[in-house]
Protein backbone atom coordinates (compact mmCIF):
# COMPACT_ATOMS: atom_id res chain seq x y z
CA UNK A 1 0.00 0.00 0.00
CA UNK A 2 1.45 3.10 -1.22
CA UNK A 3 0.81 7.05 -2.11
CA UNK A 4 2.37 6.90 -5.52
CA UNK A 5 5.25 10.11 -5.81
CA UNK A 6 4.66 12.21 -8.51
CA UNK A 7 6.04 15.19 -10.67
CA UNK A 8 4.16 18.22 -11.86
CA UNK A 9 5.68 18.37 -15.51
CA UNK A 10 5.19 21.70 -18.03
CA UNK A 11 5.10 21.43 -21.74
CA UNK A 12 5.76 24.31 -23.55
CA UNK A 13 4.39 24.49 -27.40
CA UNK A 14 3.34 26.26 -30.70
CA UNK A 15 -0.24 27.14 -30.24
CA UNK A 16 -0.53 25.74 -34.08
CA UNK A 17 -0.14 22.48 -32.83
CA UNK A 18 -1.45 22.39 -29.62
CA UNK A 19 -4.76 20.39 -30.30
CA UNK A 20 -2.28 17.51 -31.71
CA UNK A 21 -0.35 17.67 -28.35
CA UNK A 22 -3.58 17.68 -26.53
CA UNK A 23 -4.81 14.43 -28.30
CA UNK A 24 -1.36 12.52 -27.66
CA UNK A 25 -1.69 13.09 -23.65
CA UNK A 26 -5.14 12.39 -23.92
CA UNK A 27 -4.11 8.95 -25.50
CA UNK A 28 -1.01 8.91 -23.34
CA UNK A 29 -3.60 8.97 -20.34
CA UNK A 30 -0.84 9.46 -17.53
CA UNK A 31 -1.51 13.02 -16.39
CA UNK A 32 -3.72 15.08 -14.11
CA UNK A 33 -3.26 18.58 -15.79
CA UNK A 34 -3.62 21.85 -13.74
CA UNK A 35 -6.19 24.54 -15.09
CA UNK A 36 -3.87 27.24 -15.69
CA UNK A 37 -6.74 29.45 -16.21
CA UNK A 38 -10.94 29.12 -15.93
CA UNK A 39 -12.47 28.07 -18.60
CA UNK A 40 -15.94 27.98 -17.32
CA UNK A 41 -18.00 30.86 -19.06
CA UNK A 42 -16.43 29.75 -22.38
CA UNK A 43 -17.58 26.09 -21.80
CA UNK A 44 -21.11 27.69 -21.25
CA UNK A 45 -21.03 29.87 -23.79
CA UNK A 46 -20.41 26.53 -26.28
CA UNK A 47 -22.98 24.49 -26.93
CA UNK A 48 -22.25 20.99 -25.71
CA UNK A 49 -19.04 22.03 -23.80
CA UNK A 50 -19.07 19.00 -20.79
CA UNK A 51 -19.09 15.08 -21.53
CA UNK A 52 -22.00 15.65 -19.05
CA UNK A 53 -24.03 17.12 -21.86
CA UNK A 54 -23.76 13.95 -23.87
CA UNK A 55 -24.98 11.83 -21.28
CA UNK A 56 -27.45 13.73 -20.54
CA UNK A 57 -28.83 13.88 -23.92
CA UNK A 58 -28.50 9.44 -24.33
CA UNK A 59 -30.99 9.46 -20.89
CA UNK A 60 -33.07 11.72 -22.81
CA UNK A 61 -33.36 9.08 -26.00
CA UNK A 62 -33.57 5.91 -24.13
CA UNK A 63 -36.17 7.53 -21.16
CA UNK A 64 -38.87 8.35 -24.54
CA UNK A 65 -41.59 5.88 -24.62
CA UNK A 66 -42.45 4.54 -28.14
CA UNK A 67 -39.01 5.00 -29.81
CA UNK A 68 -38.29 4.81 -33.19
CA UNK A 69 -36.58 2.19 -34.90
CA UNK A 70 -32.64 2.74 -34.15
CA UNK A 71 -30.15 4.09 -36.92
CA UNK A 72 -27.33 1.85 -37.28
CA UNK A 73 -25.01 3.92 -39.54
CA UNK A 74 -23.10 6.90 -38.13
CA UNK A 75 -21.74 8.02 -41.56
CA UNK A 76 -21.35 11.50 -42.07
CA UNK A 77 -22.76 12.59 -38.55
CA UNK A 78 -21.86 14.99 -36.57
CA UNK A 79 -22.21 14.07 -32.93
CA UNK A 80 -21.34 17.65 -31.22
CA UNK A 81 -24.47 19.05 -33.43
CA UNK A 82 -26.87 15.70 -32.42
CA UNK A 83 -25.77 16.46 -28.87
CA UNK A 84 -26.54 20.00 -28.75
CA UNK A 85 -30.04 19.16 -30.83
CA UNK A 86 -30.93 16.44 -28.40
CA UNK A 87 -30.16 19.15 -25.17
CA UNK A 88 -32.07 21.59 -26.65
CA UNK A 89 -35.43 19.47 -27.21
CA UNK A 90 -35.30 18.34 -24.09
CA UNK A 91 -34.74 21.80 -22.46
CA UNK A 92 -37.42 23.25 -24.55
CA UNK A 93 -40.05 20.00 -23.70
CA UNK A 94 -39.19 20.90 -20.14
CA UNK A 95 -39.84 24.51 -20.32
CA UNK A 96 -43.16 24.02 -22.02
CA UNK A 97 -44.32 21.23 -19.36
CA UNK A 98 -43.33 23.94 -16.45
CA UNK A 99 -45.30 26.40 -18.70
CA UNK A 100 -47.87 24.35 -19.21
CA UNK A 101 -48.29 23.29 -15.53
CA UNK A 102 -48.20 27.17 -13.77
CA UNK A 103 -50.66 27.66 -16.88
CA UNK A 104 -53.48 24.98 -15.55
CA UNK A 105 -52.99 26.32 -12.16
CA UNK A 106 -53.52 29.77 -13.30
CA UNK A 107 -56.83 28.50 -14.99
CA UNK A 108 -58.04 26.03 -12.10
CA UNK A 109 -57.32 29.72 -10.08
CA UNK A 110 -59.62 31.76 -12.12
CA UNK A 111 -62.51 29.12 -13.75
CA UNK A 112 -63.90 29.56 -10.32
CA UNK A 113 -64.58 33.11 -11.00
CA UNK A 114 -66.07 32.49 -14.56
CA UNK A 115 -65.70 34.39 -17.62
CA UNK A 116 -64.53 38.13 -17.59
CA UNK A 117 -62.29 40.80 -19.01
CA UNK A 118 -61.07 43.79 -16.96
CA UNK A 119 -62.36 47.10 -17.62
CA UNK A 120 -60.23 50.00 -18.48
CA UNK A 121 -59.67 52.19 -15.21
CA UNK A 122 -61.77 55.24 -16.55
CA UNK A 123 -64.60 53.21 -16.92
CA UNK A 124 -64.54 52.27 -13.35
CA UNK A 125 -63.29 55.69 -12.18
CA UNK A 126 -60.21 54.72 -11.04
CA UNK A 127 -61.28 51.92 -9.39
CA UNK A 128 -59.67 48.37 -9.28
CA UNK A 129 -61.63 45.11 -8.52
CA UNK A 130 -60.07 42.95 -5.71
CA UNK A 131 -60.35 39.20 -5.76
CA UNK A 132 -61.08 37.29 -2.47
CA UNK A 133 -61.88 33.42 -1.49
CA UNK A 134 -63.80 33.61 1.89
CA UNK A 135 -64.27 30.61 3.79
CA UNK A 136 -68.62 30.93 4.25
CA UNK A 137 -67.74 30.77 7.73
CA UNK A 138 -65.75 34.07 7.99
CA UNK A 139 -68.22 36.21 5.74
CA UNK A 140 -69.51 37.66 8.77
CA UNK A 141 -66.18 38.85 9.04
CA UNK A 142 -65.85 41.08 6.35
CA UNK A 143 -65.55 44.71 6.89
CA UNK A 144 -65.26 46.52 3.79
CA UNK A 145 -66.54 49.71 5.03
CA UNK A 146 -68.06 52.15 2.14
CA UNK A 147 -66.48 49.82 -0.48
CA UNK A 148 -68.41 48.08 -3.45
CA UNK A 149 -68.38 44.41 -2.08
CA UNK A 150 -69.97 41.70 -4.46
CA UNK A 151 -69.96 38.00 -4.20
CA UNK A 152 -69.80 36.35 -7.80
CA UNK A 153 -69.87 32.67 -7.17
CA UNK A 154 -70.23 30.21 -3.86
CA UNK A 155 -69.79 26.54 -3.90
CA UNK A 156 -70.13 24.42 -0.42
CA UNK A 157 -67.10 26.31 1.29
CA UNK A 158 -65.55 28.84 -0.14
CA UNK A 159 -67.77 32.29 -1.40
CA UNK A 160 -65.74 34.04 -4.20
CA UNK A 161 -65.73 38.02 -3.03
CA UNK A 162 -65.28 40.87 -5.41
CA UNK A 163 -64.45 44.13 -3.92
CA UNK A 164 -64.42 47.46 -5.56
CA UNK A 165 -61.28 50.01 -4.72
CA UNK A 166 -58.70 52.51 -6.30
CA UNK A 167 -56.16 50.95 -4.12
CA UNK A 168 -55.63 47.62 -2.27
CA UNK A 169 -58.12 47.70 0.99
CA UNK A 170 -56.18 47.29 4.22
CA UNK A 171 -55.35 43.44 5.75
CA UNK A 172 -57.75 43.98 8.14
CA UNK A 173 -60.46 44.48 5.99
CA UNK A 174 -60.75 41.28 4.66
CA UNK A 175 -60.41 37.99 6.76
CA UNK A 176 -58.17 36.38 4.30
CA UNK A 177 -55.32 37.49 2.36
CA UNK A 178 -56.47 38.20 -1.72
CA UNK A 179 -56.56 36.18 -4.84
CA UNK A 180 -54.07 37.11 -7.91
CA UNK A 181 -55.97 36.08 -10.95
CA UNK A 182 -53.76 38.01 -13.71
CA UNK A 183 -54.83 40.01 -16.15
CA UNK A 184 -56.18 37.95 -18.59
CA UNK A 185 -59.63 36.21 -19.23
CA UNK A 186 -60.47 32.40 -18.73
CA UNK A 187 -60.69 32.03 -22.58
CA UNK A 188 -57.30 34.04 -23.46
CA UNK A 189 -56.18 31.29 -20.72
CA UNK A 190 -57.72 28.19 -22.77
CA UNK A 191 -56.36 29.36 -25.86
CA UNK A 192 -52.58 29.73 -24.58
CA UNK A 193 -53.20 26.03 -23.04
CA UNK A 194 -54.07 24.85 -26.32
CA UNK A 195 -50.65 26.85 -28.33
CA UNK A 196 -48.75 25.10 -25.31
CA UNK A 197 -49.95 21.49 -26.22
CA UNK A 198 -49.73 21.95 -29.43
CA UNK A 199 -45.88 23.03 -29.20
CA UNK A 200 -45.59 19.53 -26.72
CA UNK A 201 -47.14 17.79 -29.47
CA UNK A 202 -44.43 18.97 -31.76
CA UNK A 203 -41.72 18.55 -29.04
CA UNK A 204 -42.67 14.93 -28.07
CA UNK A 205 -42.79 14.18 -32.69
CA UNK A 206 -39.45 15.64 -32.53
CA UNK A 207 -37.96 14.09 -29.54
CA UNK A 208 -39.16 10.56 -30.92
CA UNK A 209 -37.43 11.78 -34.15
CA UNK A 210 -34.38 11.92 -32.69
CA UNK A 211 -34.45 8.33 -30.74
CA UNK A 212 -33.58 6.75 -34.26
CA UNK A 213 -29.90 7.90 -32.78
CA UNK A 214 -29.14 6.57 -29.56
CA UNK A 215 -27.65 3.24 -30.65
CA UNK A 216 -25.13 5.45 -32.25
CA UNK A 217 -25.19 7.95 -29.94
CA UNK A 218 -24.12 4.78 -27.01
CA UNK A 219 -21.95 4.04 -29.07
CA UNK A 220 -19.71 6.91 -29.60
CA UNK A 221 -20.68 8.23 -26.27
CA UNK A 222 -17.14 7.73 -24.95
CA UNK A 223 -16.09 9.76 -27.87
CA UNK A 224 -18.03 12.41 -27.36
CA UNK A 225 -16.82 12.49 -23.97
CA UNK A 226 -13.47 12.35 -25.26
CA UNK A 227 -13.93 15.50 -27.53
CA UNK A 228 -15.49 17.50 -24.66
CA UNK A 229 -12.67 17.00 -22.34
CA UNK A 230 -10.32 17.96 -24.64
CA UNK A 231 -12.18 20.83 -25.58
CA UNK A 232 -12.28 21.66 -21.83
CA UNK A 233 -8.73 20.92 -21.08
CA UNK A 234 -7.58 23.36 -24.75
CA UNK A 235 -9.49 26.30 -22.79
CA UNK A 236 -7.47 25.44 -19.51
CA UNK A 237 -4.15 25.78 -21.16
CA UNK A 238 -1.77 29.50 -20.72
CA UNK A 239 -1.87 30.45 -24.31
CA UNK A 240 0.36 33.64 -24.77
CA UNK A 241 1.06 34.92 -28.65
CA UNK A 242 2.27 31.55 -30.31
CA UNK A 243 2.87 29.84 -27.67
CA UNK A 244 0.94 27.69 -24.90
CA UNK A 245 1.57 25.80 -21.92
CA UNK A 246 -0.32 22.72 -20.51
CA UNK A 247 0.92 21.68 -16.77
CA UNK A 248 0.12 18.44 -14.47
CA UNK A 249 1.32 15.94 -12.35
CA UNK A 250 2.86 12.68 -13.54
CA UNK A 251 3.75 9.64 -12.01
CA UNK A 252 7.83 9.54 -11.33
CA UNK A 253 7.92 5.79 -13.43
CA UNK A 254 5.75 7.84 -16.73
CA UNK A 255 8.22 10.67 -16.63
CA UNK A 256 9.81 8.97 -19.67
CA UNK A 257 6.75 8.55 -21.49
CA UNK A 258 6.24 12.40 -21.13
CA UNK A 259 9.49 13.22 -22.30
CA UNK A 260 9.55 10.80 -25.37
CA UNK A 261 6.32 12.28 -26.50
CA UNK A 262 8.05 16.16 -25.43
CA UNK A 263 10.80 14.92 -27.79
CA UNK A 264 8.85 14.02 -30.65
CA UNK A 265 6.40 16.75 -30.64
CA UNK A 266 9.29 19.73 -30.29
CA UNK A 267 8.18 20.50 -26.37
CA UNK A 268 10.03 21.84 -24.01
CA UNK A 269 9.28 20.17 -20.90
CA UNK A 270 10.38 21.06 -16.99
CA UNK A 271 10.22 18.57 -14.44
CA UNK A 272 9.62 19.89 -10.81
CA UNK A 273 9.30 18.13 -7.60
CA UNK A 274 6.33 19.03 -5.49
CA UNK A 275 6.70 22.39 -3.27
CA UNK A 276 5.95 22.50 0.37
CA UNK A 277 3.10 24.15 -0.24
CA UNK A 278 1.80 22.81 -2.90
CA UNK A 279 -1.25 20.05 -2.85
CA UNK A 280 -0.41 17.39 -5.43
CA UNK A 281 -3.40 15.00 -6.57
CA UNK A 282 -3.40 11.19 -4.82
CA UNK A 283 -2.62 8.14 -6.81
CA UNK A 284 -2.91 4.87 -4.65
CA UNK A 285 -1.55 1.63 -5.73
CA UNK A 286 -1.93 -1.56 -4.35
CA UNK A 287 -1.97 -5.34 -5.20
CA UNK A 288 -4.16 -6.35 -7.17
CA UNK A 289 -5.59 -8.62 -4.53
CA UNK A 290 -5.68 -5.48 -2.02
CA UNK A 291 -6.69 -3.08 -4.88
CA UNK A 292 -10.78 -2.93 -3.74
CA UNK A 293 -9.38 -1.29 -0.34
CA UNK A 294 -8.50 2.07 -2.89
CA UNK A 295 -12.47 2.02 -3.58
CA UNK A 296 -13.34 1.71 -0.09
CA UNK A 297 -11.30 4.70 0.92
CA UNK A 298 -12.01 6.89 -1.96
CA UNK A 299 -15.90 6.40 -1.23
CA UNK A 300 -15.77 8.55 1.54
CA UNK A 301 -12.23 10.74 1.76
CA UNK A 302 -9.20 10.48 -0.09
CA UNK A 303 -5.88 11.06 1.77
CA UNK A 304 -3.63 13.95 1.13
CA UNK A 305 -0.60 13.19 -0.97
CA UNK A 306 1.56 13.69 2.31
CA UNK A 307 -0.35 11.36 3.92
CA UNK A 308 -0.37 7.14 3.59
CA UNK A 309 -2.43 4.90 1.99
CA UNK A 310 -4.75 3.38 4.39
CA UNK A 311 -6.39 0.97 1.36
CA UNK A 312 -5.51 -2.42 2.55
CA UNK A 313 -6.25 -1.94 6.28
CA UNK A 314 -9.37 -0.61 5.48
CA UNK A 315 -10.32 -3.79 2.91
CA UNK A 316 -9.15 -6.22 5.36
CA UNK A 317 -11.31 -4.62 8.61
CA UNK A 318 -14.16 -3.92 6.55
CA UNK A 319 -14.36 -7.57 5.49
CA UNK A 320 -13.54 -8.74 8.78
CA UNK A 321 -16.58 -6.37 10.19
CA UNK A 322 -18.85 -7.07 7.21
CA UNK A 323 -18.74 -10.67 8.33
CA UNK A 324 -19.23 -10.06 12.14
CA UNK A 325 -22.49 -8.43 11.53
CA UNK A 326 -23.90 -10.84 8.47
CA UNK A 327 -22.86 -13.86 10.50
CA UNK A 328 -24.51 -16.74 9.07
CA UNK A 329 -23.25 -20.15 7.02
CA UNK A 330 -26.40 -20.10 5.02
CA UNK A 331 -26.52 -16.06 4.04
CA UNK A 332 -22.52 -15.95 3.48
CA UNK A 333 -23.20 -19.24 0.88
CA UNK A 334 -26.78 -18.35 -0.98
CA UNK A 335 -24.96 -14.92 -1.51
CA UNK A 336 -21.79 -15.92 -2.76
CA UNK A 337 -23.77 -18.52 -4.86
CA UNK A 338 -25.28 -15.44 -6.98
CA UNK A 339 -22.35 -13.43 -6.68
CA UNK A 340 -20.98 -16.27 -8.81
CA UNK A 341 -23.74 -16.68 -10.95
CA UNK A 342 -23.87 -13.17 -11.80
CA UNK A 343 -20.11 -12.54 -12.02
CA UNK A 344 -20.11 -11.74 -16.28
CA UNK A 345 -21.68 -8.28 -15.07
CA UNK A 346 -18.72 -7.46 -13.12
CA UNK A 347 -16.20 -7.83 -16.46
CA UNK A 348 -16.88 -4.53 -17.72
CA UNK A 349 -14.20 -2.50 -15.72
CA UNK A 350 -11.20 -3.28 -13.63
CA UNK A 351 -13.36 -1.45 -10.41
CA UNK A 352 -16.32 -3.77 -11.23
CA UNK A 353 -13.91 -6.80 -11.50
CA UNK A 354 -12.01 -5.44 -7.80
CA UNK A 355 -15.75 -5.40 -6.39
CA UNK A 356 -16.81 -8.72 -7.36
CA UNK A 357 -13.51 -10.23 -5.51
CA UNK A 358 -14.41 -8.17 -2.63
CA UNK A 359 -17.75 -9.60 -3.01
CA UNK A 360 -16.97 -12.88 -2.27
CA UNK A 361 -14.49 -11.62 0.18
CA UNK A 362 -17.76 -10.80 2.47
CA UNK A 363 -19.44 -13.68 1.49
CA UNK A 364 -16.42 -15.55 2.70
CA UNK A 365 -16.47 -13.68 6.20
CA UNK A 366 -19.72 -13.89 6.62
CA UNK A 367 -19.78 -17.71 6.63
CA UNK A 368 -16.81 -18.08 8.39
CA UNK A 369 -18.19 -16.28 11.56
CA UNK A 370 -21.64 -17.91 10.88
CA UNK A 371 -19.51 -21.20 11.70
CA UNK A 372 -17.37 -19.83 14.80
CA UNK A 373 -21.03 -18.37 15.83
CA UNK A 374 -23.10 -21.83 14.72
CA UNK A 375 -25.74 -19.71 12.62
CA UNK A 376 -27.25 -21.88 9.67
CA UNK A 377 -30.16 -19.96 8.34
CA UNK A 378 -30.67 -19.32 11.98
CA UNK A 379 -30.39 -22.66 13.35
CA UNK A 380 -27.88 -23.86 15.73
CA UNK A 381 -26.23 -27.16 15.09
CA UNK A 382 -26.37 -29.86 18.21
CA UNK A 383 -23.40 -29.29 20.54
CA UNK A 384 -21.51 -32.90 20.33
CA UNK A 385 -22.46 -32.67 16.20
CA UNK A 386 -19.11 -31.99 14.01
CA UNK A 387 -20.70 -27.68 13.21
CA UNK A 388 -21.29 -28.03 16.59
CA UNK A 389 -17.92 -27.99 18.26
CA UNK A 390 -16.50 -25.61 15.33
CA UNK A 391 -18.58 -23.00 17.27
CA UNK A 392 -16.22 -21.32 19.82
CA UNK A 393 -17.99 -17.79 20.01
CA UNK A 394 -21.92 -17.67 21.61
CA UNK A 395 -23.82 -14.51 20.57
CA UNK A 396 -26.10 -14.66 23.29
CA UNK A 397 -22.93 -14.13 26.03
CA UNK A 398 -23.24 -10.42 26.18
CA UNK A 399 -20.15 -9.91 28.50
CA UNK A 400 -18.06 -12.06 26.27
CA UNK A 401 -18.84 -10.75 23.01
CA UNK A 402 -18.85 -7.03 24.70
CA UNK A 403 -15.40 -7.99 25.25
CA UNK A 404 -14.24 -9.13 21.90
CA UNK A 405 -15.80 -6.25 20.21
CA UNK A 406 -13.96 -3.58 22.16
CA UNK A 407 -10.81 -5.44 22.13
CA UNK A 408 -11.39 -5.51 18.12
CA UNK A 409 -12.22 -1.49 18.41
CA UNK A 410 -9.33 -0.81 20.71
CA UNK A 411 -6.85 -2.18 18.29
CA UNK A 412 -8.37 -0.71 15.21
CA UNK A 413 -7.87 2.79 16.90
CA UNK A 414 -4.44 1.59 17.61
CA UNK A 415 -3.23 0.58 14.33
CA UNK A 416 -5.00 4.46 13.47
CA UNK A 417 -2.90 5.78 15.74
CA UNK A 418 0.60 3.80 14.87
CA UNK A 419 0.59 4.55 11.30
CA UNK A 420 -0.05 7.99 11.82
CA UNK A 421 2.78 8.27 14.24
CA UNK A 422 4.60 6.37 11.76
CA UNK A 423 4.21 9.07 8.36
CA UNK A 424 4.19 12.24 10.63
CA UNK A 425 6.59 14.59 10.06
CA UNK A 426 6.59 16.33 13.53
CA UNK A 427 7.56 15.47 17.31
CA UNK A 428 3.86 16.32 17.82
CA UNK A 429 2.90 14.05 15.39
CA UNK A 430 5.09 11.23 16.13
CA UNK A 431 4.04 11.21 19.72
CA UNK A 432 1.15 12.13 19.98
CA UNK A 433 -0.49 9.18 18.62
CA UNK A 434 1.62 7.41 21.09
CA UNK A 435 0.15 8.69 23.56
CA UNK A 436 -3.42 7.93 22.28
CA UNK A 437 -2.29 4.48 22.09
CA UNK A 438 -1.27 3.52 25.53
CA UNK A 439 -4.48 5.54 26.66
CA UNK A 440 -6.36 2.97 24.69
CA UNK A 441 -4.52 -0.34 25.50
CA UNK A 442 -4.65 0.78 29.21
CA UNK A 443 -8.77 1.25 29.02
CA UNK A 444 -8.71 -2.17 27.36
CA UNK A 445 -6.65 -3.69 29.38
CA UNK A 446 -8.43 -2.22 32.50
CA UNK A 447 -11.25 -3.58 31.32
CA UNK A 448 -10.82 -7.33 30.20
CA UNK A 449 -8.62 -7.47 33.37
CA UNK A 450 -11.13 -5.81 35.79
CA UNK A 451 -11.08 -9.40 37.80
CA UNK A 452 -7.46 -8.87 38.04
CA UNK A 453 -6.70 -6.23 40.07
CA UNK A 454 -2.91 -6.22 39.02
CA UNK A 455 -3.57 -5.90 35.27
CA UNK A 456 -6.36 -3.49 36.15
CA UNK A 457 -4.24 -1.42 37.84
CA UNK A 458 -1.43 -1.48 35.03
CA UNK A 459 -4.34 -0.44 32.29
CA UNK A 460 -5.22 2.91 34.58
CA UNK A 461 -1.38 3.62 34.59
CA UNK A 462 -1.24 2.90 31.20
CA UNK A 463 -4.19 5.44 30.74
CA UNK A 464 -2.24 8.11 33.08
CA UNK A 465 1.29 7.63 31.02
CA UNK A 466 -0.59 8.48 27.79
CA UNK A 467 -2.25 11.35 28.78
CA UNK A 468 0.66 12.58 30.34
CA UNK A 469 2.33 11.93 26.49
CA UNK A 470 -0.67 13.91 25.29
CA UNK A 471 -0.47 16.65 27.05
CA UNK A 472 3.01 17.22 26.95
CA UNK A 473 3.90 17.20 23.13
CA UNK A 474 0.38 18.61 22.32
CA UNK A 475 1.89 21.44 20.94
CA UNK A 476 5.02 22.63 19.71
CA UNK A 477 5.05 25.70 21.02
CA UNK A 478 8.54 27.04 22.34
CA UNK A 479 8.92 27.68 26.01
CA UNK A 480 10.10 31.00 26.29
CA UNK A 481 8.15 32.94 28.88
CA UNK A 482 5.61 32.74 31.64
CA UNK A 483 2.65 33.21 29.00
CA UNK A 484 4.27 30.65 26.42
CA UNK A 485 4.41 28.04 29.53
CA UNK A 486 0.58 28.63 30.23
CA UNK A 487 -0.55 28.49 26.66
CA UNK A 488 1.69 25.25 26.19
CA UNK A 489 -0.26 24.08 29.38
CA UNK A 490 -3.72 25.49 28.11
CA UNK A 491 -2.74 23.33 24.71
CA UNK A 492 -1.88 20.22 26.52
CA UNK A 493 -5.56 20.45 28.22
CA UNK A 494 -7.33 21.02 25.27
CA UNK A 495 -5.60 17.97 23.94
CA UNK A 496 -6.58 15.55 26.16
CA UNK A 497 -10.12 16.78 26.06
CA UNK A 498 -10.12 14.22 23.09
CA UNK A 499 -10.14 11.56 25.69
CA UNK A 500 -14.08 11.23 25.42
CA UNK A 501 -13.86 11.01 21.75
CA UNK A 502 -11.49 7.96 22.09
CA UNK A 503 -13.81 6.15 24.42
CA UNK A 504 -16.65 6.85 22.09
CA UNK A 505 -15.23 5.91 19.57
CA UNK A 506 -14.21 2.43 20.85
CA UNK A 507 -17.53 1.73 21.97
CA UNK A 508 -19.09 2.15 18.14
CA UNK A 509 -17.46 -0.99 17.58
CA UNK A 510 -20.10 -2.37 20.16
CA UNK A 511 -22.12 -2.51 17.27
CA UNK A 512 -20.50 -5.05 15.24
CA UNK A 513 -22.26 -7.28 18.48
CA UNK A 514 -25.34 -5.51 18.81
CA UNK A 515 -25.98 -5.78 14.71
CA UNK A 516 -24.80 -9.28 14.44
CA UNK A 517 -26.95 -10.74 17.21
CA UNK A 518 -30.32 -8.94 15.47
CA UNK A 519 -29.77 -10.72 12.67
CA UNK A 520 -28.85 -14.14 14.21
CA UNK A 521 -31.82 -13.37 16.90
CA UNK A 522 -34.14 -12.57 13.95
CA UNK A 523 -33.14 -15.74 11.94
CA UNK A 524 -34.05 -17.64 14.91
CA UNK A 525 -37.25 -15.98 15.16
CA UNK A 526 -38.24 -16.79 11.48
CA UNK A 527 -37.55 -19.96 12.00
CA UNK A 528 -39.71 -20.46 14.93
CA UNK A 529 -42.94 -18.48 13.18
CA UNK A 530 -42.64 -20.96 10.50
CA UNK A 531 -42.90 -23.93 12.56
CA UNK A 532 -45.62 -22.70 14.94
CA UNK A 533 -47.36 -22.34 11.27
CA UNK A 534 -46.96 -25.37 10.32
CA UNK A 535 -48.62 -27.09 13.78
CA UNK A 536 -50.94 -24.63 14.02
CA UNK A 537 -52.88 -24.94 10.45
CA UNK A 538 -51.47 -28.57 9.08
CA UNK A 539 -51.55 -28.65 5.38
CA UNK A 540 -51.84 -25.41 4.28
CA UNK A 541 -49.87 -23.83 7.21
CA UNK A 542 -46.83 -25.79 5.55
CA UNK A 543 -47.33 -23.58 2.56
CA UNK A 544 -47.59 -20.42 4.12
CA UNK A 545 -44.83 -21.26 6.45
CA UNK A 546 -42.62 -21.80 3.72
CA UNK A 547 -43.40 -19.01 2.02
CA UNK A 548 -42.61 -16.78 6.04
CA UNK A 549 -39.30 -18.63 5.71
CA UNK A 550 -38.46 -17.69 2.70
CA UNK A 551 -39.65 -13.90 2.50
CA UNK A 552 -38.32 -13.42 6.10
CA UNK A 553 -34.83 -14.60 5.66
CA UNK A 554 -34.78 -12.79 2.22
CA UNK A 555 -35.71 -9.56 4.20
CA UNK A 556 -33.01 -10.84 6.52
CA UNK A 557 -30.41 -11.17 4.64
CA UNK A 558 -31.35 -7.61 2.71
CA UNK A 559 -31.08 -6.12 6.48
CA UNK A 560 -27.70 -7.70 7.15
CA UNK A 561 -26.40 -6.36 3.80
CA UNK A 562 -27.44 -3.07 4.58
CA UNK A 563 -25.99 -2.75 7.94
CA UNK A 564 -23.20 -4.84 6.83
CA UNK A 565 -22.16 -2.42 4.31
CA UNK A 566 -23.07 1.13 6.13
CA UNK A 567 -21.80 0.09 9.97
CA UNK A 568 -18.59 -1.73 8.25
CA UNK A 569 -17.55 1.23 6.39
CA UNK A 570 -18.68 3.61 8.98
CA UNK A 571 -16.15 1.99 11.25
CA UNK A 572 -13.35 2.57 8.86
CA UNK A 573 -14.35 5.69 7.45
CA UNK A 574 -15.37 7.67 10.62
CA UNK A 575 -13.71 6.44 13.74
CA UNK A 576 -10.53 4.65 12.12
CA UNK A 577 -9.93 7.51 9.84
CA UNK A 578 -10.08 10.19 12.11
CA UNK A 579 -7.24 8.84 14.56
CA UNK A 580 -5.06 7.89 11.56
CA UNK A 581 -5.35 10.52 8.69
CA UNK A 582 -4.63 14.22 9.04
CA UNK A 583 -6.11 15.52 6.38
CA UNK A 584 -8.01 15.03 3.11
CA UNK A 585 -6.28 15.28 -0.34
CA UNK A 586 -7.83 15.20 -4.28
CA UNK A 587 -8.15 12.15 -6.00
CA UNK A 588 -5.55 11.52 -9.47
CA UNK A 589 -7.71 11.83 -12.43
CA UNK A 590 -5.97 11.39 -15.87
CA UNK A 591 -6.54 12.78 -18.48
CA UNK A 592 -7.19 9.50 -20.52
CA UNK A 593 -9.32 8.48 -23.34
CA UNK A 594 -12.41 6.46 -22.45
CA UNK A 595 -12.48 2.79 -22.47
CA UNK A 596 -14.90 2.65 -25.39
CA UNK A 597 -13.16 5.55 -27.72
CA UNK A 598 -9.94 3.14 -27.81
CA UNK A 599 -12.00 -0.25 -28.64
Amino acid sequence: MTIVALRKVSLIGAVADKEKILQRLQEFGGMHLIPLRPAQKELEAVPSGSGRDAVAALRWLTDCPSPRRPALSDQDLDMAALVEAINANRQALLDAEDRKAALLKRIEDVRSWGEFSFPDLDQLGGHRLWFYVVPRSKEKLIAAGDRVVETVHRDRHNSYVVLLSPDEPPVDAMPVPRTRVGAHSLSTLDRHLESIEAELEDLWAERRKLTKWRVVLGRNLARVQDLAALKRVSLETDDVDRVFVAQGWVPVDRLPQVERIAEDSGLAVTVEEPLADERPPTLLANRPGLAGGESLVEFYQTPSYRDWDPSAIVYVSFIIFFGMIMTDVGYGLVLLAVLYLMRRRFEGSETSRRMLVMGYWLMASTAFFGVITGSYFGVTPPPDSLLGRLKIMDLKNVDAMMRITLAIGGLHIIIANLMSARHAKTRKGRLQPLGWCLVVLGGVTAYLASPIPPLAILGIVLIVLGLLVVGVFASDRKVTSAKTLLLRILDGLMATFRLTNIFSDVLSYMRLFALGLAAASLAETINELSGQLVHATPGIGVLIALLVLVIGHVINIGLGLIAGFVHGLRLNVIEFFSWGLKEEGAPFRPFERRRQARE
